[in-house]
């Protein structure tokens, strides 16, 4: 029997694999894009980079949503429906021209 050893060649910059201790926040610090929960060792794609914006009192997702003209539905999907409160970080998806 012959085993054959193969090797997946992918693009480094395309994907990041999580190392143990990193928190959620910097890891989505360094991929420009929201991160739902990971464990260590996984392989984490890059995503399309976002806008990183900070929520201000009395906001929610329709407010910011029609301030950068991006659909309500499409930044509630961005950020997993996580809750907006004065603070929060926020990813907002980039136009498409």
């Amino acid at each position: 029997m012959i085993y054959k050893m193969f090797t997946l060649v992918s693009e480094k910059s395309k994907y990041v694999r999580v190392r143990r201790g990193v928190e959620l926040t910097d890891l989505e610090k360094e991929l420009k894009t929201p991160v739902k929960e990971v464990f260590a060792g996984e392989i984490v794609p890059r995503g399309e980079e976002m806008l990183l914006y900070v929520a201000k009192p009395l906001e929610n997702y329709a407010v910011i949503a029609r301030k950068f003209g991006v659909g309500e539905s499409e930044l509630k999907d961005a950020n997993f429906a996580r809750p907006v409160y004065p603070t929060c970080r926020l990813y907002v998806p980039k136009k498409r021209v």
